[in-house]
């Protein structure tokens, strides 16, 4: 794996894949080989105010239960959907648009190894939604210059809390959410 910090993300535009530092900012065209050994930080202990109604490991807001995949626990889209049906939960999908602002504020203390985070929304015959059942995508708060066609998975990019649409295959943390 790649230290800490580091992402690998394929660029169309060179035709090849480039290593993006989400805490310096640093690009490169080569694979890092300095940083931290990539094991993560301990995970953090969830208070009982933090937990709510909810159960262990989960954390309650907006009336919803949230889990977030430990540091080391990434998974392809599909992947994420199938750990959240294991844990009682759906893969994230907000129903404010506040929502996406509260995980990134959790991040601040919660580390995950990735620097996107799954969601529920997927490109369906040209049109983005968020899955049966939930409200109408309107009104997304796209990351500057997105959708750029990469995927047709959406992500959450976790230092801005804004959406991503990315390769369904890439593995990333993600955040399950269910009913309180």
């Amino acid at each position: 794996g790649l230290p800490y910090g580091w992402e690998k993300k394929f660029d169309g535009k060179m035709n090849g894949f480039v290593y993006i530092n989400h805490v310096t900012g640093e690009t490169r065209t080569s694979p890092p080989t300095h940083g931290s050994s990539g094991t993560g930080p301990a995970p953090v202990q969830i208070s009982a105010r933090e937990q709510g109604a909810c159960k262990s490991g989960w954390r309650y807001a907006f009336n919803f239960c949230y889990y977030i995949s430990a540091f080391a626990d990434i998974q392809s889209h599909s992947g994420a959907q199938a750990a959240c049906k294991t844990q009682g939960g759906e893969l994230f999908w907000p129903q404010f648009v506040y929502e996406s602002f509260f995980l990134k504020k959790t991040l601040n203390k919660v580390k995950i190894s990735t620097h996107f985070f799954w969601t529920n929304g997927e490109k369906h015959g040209g049109k983005w939604d968020w899955g049966i059942g939930h409200p109408a995508f309107s009104n997304p708060r796209w990351s500057p210059g997105q959708p750029d066609g990469s995927g047709t998975c959406l992500a959450v990019y976790s230092h801005t809390g804004f959406l991503d649409d990315q390769p369904c295959e890439t593995q990333y943390n993600y955040f399950c959410k269910t009913k309180a």
